[in-house]
C-alpha cells in the first residue's frame, strides 16, 4: 500500500475534503439519501452559499456527484466507499478522548501556492 505516490496523493486529497465537519455531514446525509442544496440548507442549518461551496469541494475530489433533474441538482454519493468511510470514521471517533490533546485542534485550509483550494 501506497507505493505509488499518486495513489499517496489522491488519498490525501480525500483525506484533507472529509476533514471539515460540515462536509462529513454532508456525507452523512447524502449516504441515507440523495439531496438538492435546499435540502442540506434545512438539515445543517447552513447557508446555501456555504453548502454550495462545500459541496464544490466534495465534487471535486470525486466523492459526490451531480445529477441535473431540470432546475435543480440531487446531490449523491459517488460510490459506497464513502458510506464506508463514514462509518469508519465514526467508530475511530467513539473511541478518541472528547478533546485529543494533540493540538490539531479545527484549522481552515488557505489558499496558497500547491495547497489546493481548502
Amino acid at each position: 500500500m501506497w507505493q505509488d505516490p499518486r495513489q499517496a496523493e489522491r488519498a490525501a486529497w480525500i483525506a484533507r475534503a472529509v476533514a471539515h465537519p460540515v462536509r462529513l455531514r454532508i456525507l452523512a446525509y447524502l449516504a441515507e439519501q440523495g439531496a438538492y442544496v435546499m435540502d442540506l440548507t434545512t438539515a445543517l442549518g447552513r447557508r446555501q452559499a456555504n453548502i454550495s461551496q462545500h459541496l464544490m469541494v466534495l465534487r471535486e475530489v470525486g466523492l459526490v456527484q451531480a445529477e441535473r433533474e431540470g432546475m435543480m441538482v440531487r446531490y449523491t454519493l459517488r460510490s459506497e466507499l464513502v458510506a464506508d468511510l463514514l462509518a469508519l470514521l465514526a467508530r475511530l471517533a467513539e473511541g478518541l478522548p472528547e478533546e485529543p490533546s494533540m493540538g490539531l485542534g479545527p484549522r481552515r485550509f488557505r489558499r496558497g501556492r500547491g495547497r489546493g483550494r481548502w
